[in-house]
C-alpha cells in the first residue's frame, strides 16, 4: 500500500511540473503570435490602360514574283529548287533553243535572198538608167525598174528586221531571276512545255517584308493606316514595333474579317512565312494596377494581402491581365483604393496584425 502511494504521489509531482512549464510558455507563444509585423503596405490604383485586340498572322513579301517565259519552249534544265537564295540576274530555267536557232538560220536566209534579190534590181537599175541616158528605154521602163529597186530594198530591211527579232528570242530560252530572293514554288518539270504568261517558279525578295493579318469587321472602325503595331514573331525574343501600312476595308464575305498589311522594323532574323501575333491598340480603359512584388501564392492561387481597418490582413485571390513595366493589371479582385501589403513573405499567415511602416501609392 506504501508502495502505491508512492506511485501516485510521484505522478502527481509530474503533473504539477509539466502544468507549471507549459504556464510559463503559453505567454511567451501568445506575445510571439500577437507581434504585428512591421511591413510596408500600398493602396491600389486605378491607372487608363490600352485595350488590346490580338490577331495571329504571317510574315509576307511585298516583292512576290512569278517567273514566266516569253516564248514557247519545252523546258531543258531547271537550275533551281526551292528554298534556294537567287540574286538579281542569275539563270533560272533553261529552255530547249531548238526551234528558236531553225527560226533563226530560216530567217537568215530570208535575209540573203533579199540581198541578193537587191544587188540584182540594183543592176538592173544601173544599166537602165545607161540605156535612158542614150535614149535607147521610155522613163516609163525606167520607173519600174526603180520601183523593183525600192521594192528589194523594202524586203531586205523587212528581212533584217525579223533577223533582229528572232535572234532576241534566243536570250529568253535563258530565264533569269528578275529580283534577289528566294525560290518559294517550283510549278513546272524538266521536260514541261513553257508558254507566255505561265508561270514556271515564284520568287519571293527579301525586301519590303510585311506582317499580314486579318482583324474582325468590328474593329476595323478601331485602327487606320500609319498606327502603331506591336508584333510577336514566334521565332524572334523581342517584340518588335510594325507600323500599319495598309487597310483592306472590303471584308471577306465567309470570314467577315479584312486584311490588314503591318511594314516590319529592319531585321536581319525576320523571313517569309514567319507566324506571329499582332497587338492593336483599339481603346483605352480604367483598371486596377499593382506591382509585380506585391502578389503571393496561397494553396495554388495567387493573389495578396488586404489590409482592414484593424490592421489585419486577409488573403484574396485575383484575377490577373497584361504585365506591363513592371506592374500587372486586375481583372478580378481589387476595385481600386484597397489597402494591400507591398512585399509579403511566406511567413504571413490570414488574420495577421501589421504595423505599416511607410503607407505608399503605385
Amino acid at each position: 500500500m506504501s508502495s502505491l502511494k508512492k506511485q501516485l504521489t510521484l505522478m502527481l509531482s509530474i503533473g504539477l511540473l509539466v502544468n507549471l512549464l507549459g504556464c510559463s510558455e503559453q505567454p511567451e507563444a501568445e506575445k510571439a503570435v500577437k507581434e504585428p509585423w512591421a511591413l510596408q503596405t500600398t493602396q491600389v490604383q486605378v491607372e487608363s490602360l490600352p485595350i488590346i485586340y490580338r490577331t495571329t498572322g504571317s510574315i509576307v513579301s511585298d516583292h512576290r514574283v512569278d517567273v514566266a517565259s516569253r516564248s514557247t519552249g519545252y523546258i531543258k534544265k531547271i537550275l533551281v529548287r526551292e528554298g534556294d537564295s537567287v540574286t538579281t540576274g542569275q539563270a533560272l530555267v533553261v529552255l530547249d533553243g531548238a526551234d528558236v536557232e531553225g527560226a533563226i538560220r530560216q530567217v537568215t536566209a530570208s535575209v540573203d535572198k533579199a540581198k541578193s534579190a537587191l544587188k540584182d534590181a540594183q543592176t538592173d537599175l544601173d544599166s537602165f538608167q545607161a540605156l535612158f541616158k542614150r535614149g535607147s528605154v521610155s522613163e516609163n521602163k525606167l520607173r519600174k525598174v526603180r520601183l523593183q529597186r525600192d521594192i528589194a530594198q523594202d524586203t531586205l530591211r523587212e528581212a533584217k528586221a525579223a533577223l533582229q527579232t528572232t535572234q532576241a528570242q534566243r536570250q529568253y530560252t535563258q530565264i533569269t531571276s528578275p529580283v534577289s530572293g528566294v525560290v518559294v514554288g517550283r510549278h513546272k518539270r524538266e521536260g514541261d512545255l513553257a508558254a507566255p504568261a505561265m508561270p514556271l517558279l515564284t520568287v519571293e525578295s527579301g525586301e519590303g517584308l510585311l506582317f499580314e493579318t486579318y482583324i474582325g469587321e468590328g474593329q476595323l472602325k478601331n485602327i487606320s493606316r500609319g498606327e502603331a503595331v506591336e508584333l510577336v514573331i514566334d521565332a524572334l525574343e523581342e517584340p518588335l514595333q510594325g507600323v500599319i501600312a495598309r487597310v483592306v476595308p472590303s471584308a471577306d464575305p465567309l470570314t467577315r474579317k479584312s486584311q490588314v498589311k503591318v511594314s516590319l522594323p529592319d531585321n536581319s532574323k525576320l523571313r517569309p512565312g514567319m507566324f506571329g501575333r499582332a497587338h492593336f491598340k483599339v481603346g483605352v480603359k480604367s483598371s486596377p494596377v499593382i506591382r509585380v512584388e506585391s502578389l503571393i501564392s496561397r494553396a495554388g492561387l495567387t493573389g495578396v494581402y488586404i489590409v482592414d481597418q484593424q490592421q489585419r490582413i486577409h488573403f484574396r485571390w485575383l484575377r490577373l491581365g497584361k504585365t506591363t513595366r513592371g506592374k500587372i493589371e486586375v481583372l478580378v479582385g481589387l476595385t481600386g483604393g484597397e489597402q494591400i501589403v507591398s512585399a509579403p513573405t511566406e511567413r504571413l499567415r490570414e488574420g495577421d496584425s501589421i504595423q505599416a511602416r511607410d503607407v505608399v501609392g503605385e
